[in-house]
C-alpha cells in the first residue's frame, strides 16, 4: 500500500534547507570581504600614524618595505618621550621629515648621509636648513644632518663623540653592504641606551648570489651574510647555557653581549640592549654545568 505524505508535512523540511543554504550564502559573502578587505588595506599597522607620516614623505619603509609592521609596536611606547634616534642613510631626506612628526617630544634627531645631496666633507647642519629634510612648518624637533662614510671606523667614532651617543633608536638604512653593516652596528651599539633599539634594514643583499652588482658604488664581491653573522648572536644571548656562563665566552666581541634580544623580520633584523642588571642572567655560572651538561663546545666538564 503506498502512502501518500501531504505537502505540508514536507515544509519544515525545505524550509530548513533553505536556512543552511542562506547561511552559507551569507557566510560566503562575508569572507569574500574580508578578503577583499584585507587586500585593500594590508596590516593594522598601514593605518597607523607612522606609515602615514612616511608615506607621505615618500619613504619606501611604509609602501615597499612595510616596516612599520614591526616598527609601530616597537617605536609607538617611544613616541611622547625625549628619544635619541639615529638614521644612516638619509638619501633624499624623506624619513628624516616622517621622524621629526612622529617624534615631536624628541631629544634630538640625527641623519648621516653619503653620495647624496649633501657636499662632500659638509660640516653638520640643522635639517631644517636644508628641503630634502625639512619638516612640516611648527615641527621643532633638534635634528641635525652629518655627512660621513658608514665604512669608516674614524668617522663613527667621531660621530658618537660630537652627539654624545645615549641613542635610544638607530637605524641602519645606508650602503646595505653587509660588511658595512656589521661595523656600523660594532661601533654604534656601545653609544645606544640601556633599553635602546638597533634596526638593520636591507638585509636582503646577505641573499644575492650575484656579487658582481654594486651598491650604492660599493663593491659586494666577497661579501659574508649579515644574517648568517647575526644568528650566531642567540647563542651570545643564551651563553650561560651554551659556552657555561661564569667567565664562559662568546666568540663574539664583547659589544654583543650586551644585547638582550634579536627579531628577524623581513628584510629586517632588530636588536635589542639590555637594562641595567640583566647581564646578570646571562653571565652567571649555568647551575647544572657540573651535573652532567657542558657547554656544547666542550666534552667533558
Amino acid at each position: 500500500m503506498r502512502l501518500l505524505v501531504p505537502a505540508w508535512a514536507c515544509l519544515p523540511s525545505l524550509l530548513g534547507q533553505a536556512r543552511v543554504l542562506r547561511v552559507r550564502r551569507i557566510e560566503a559573502t562575508d569572507s569574500a570581504r574580508r578578503r577583499r578587505l584585507t587586500r585593500e588595506t594590508g596590516p593594522a599597522t598601514d593605518q597607523s600614524l607612522l606609515h602615514k607620516l612616511l608615506k607621505d614623505a615618500g619613504s619606501d619603509k611604509s609602501f615597499h618595505h612595510g616596516y612599520t609592521r614591526f616598527y609601530v609596536p616597537l617605536f609607538e611606547p617611544l613616541r611622547e618621550k625625549p628619544v635619541r634616534l639615529v638614521e644612516i642613510g638619509v638619501e633624499q631626506g624623506r624619513s628624516m621629515k616622517a621622524w621629526q612628526l612622529y617624534l615631536p617630544n624628541a631629544s634630538h634627531i640625527y641623519g648621516i648621509g653619503y653620495g647624496n645631496f649633501q657636499a662632500a666633507g659638509s660640516r653638520p647642519r640643522d635639517c631644517f636648513a636644508d628641503a630634502h629634510t625639512r619638516a612640516a612648518v611648527g615641527a621643532g624637533v633638534p635634528c641635525t644632518l652629518y655627512q660621513g662614510d658608514q665604512s669608516s671606523r674614524e668617522f663613527l667614532d667621531a660621530f658618537v663623540a660630537a652627539t654624545g651617543g645615549a641613542f635610544d633608536v638607530v637605524i641602519d638604512d645606508g650602503s646595505h653592504v653587509p660588511s658595512h653593516q656589521r661595523l656600523t652596528f660594532e661601533r654604534l651599539f656601545p653609544a645606544v641606551a640601556p633599553g635602546g633599539l638597533y634596526a638593520i634594514e636591507d638585509i636582503e643583499t646577505s641573499y644575492w648570489t650575484r656579487m658582481n652588482r654594486p651598491m650604492y658604488g660599493y663593491s659586494l664581491k666577497n661579501e659574508t651574510s649579515i644574517v648568517e653573522h647575526m644568528k650566531r648572536v642567540a647563542d651570545a644571548i643564551n651563553r650561560e647555557f651554551r659556552y657555561g656562563g661564569g667567565g664562559g665566552q662568546s666568540p663574539l666581541p664583547a659589544v654583543y653581549d650586551s644585547v638582550s634580544t634579536i627579531m628577524f623580520a623581513h628584510n629586517l633584523i632588530v636588536l635589542r640592549k639590555q637594562l641595567p642588571g640583566e647581564s646578570r642572567y646571562s653571565d652567571r655560572k649555568y647551575r647544572f654545568y657540573r651535573d652532567g651538561h657542558c657547554p656544547h663546545h666542550q666534552t667533558s666538564c
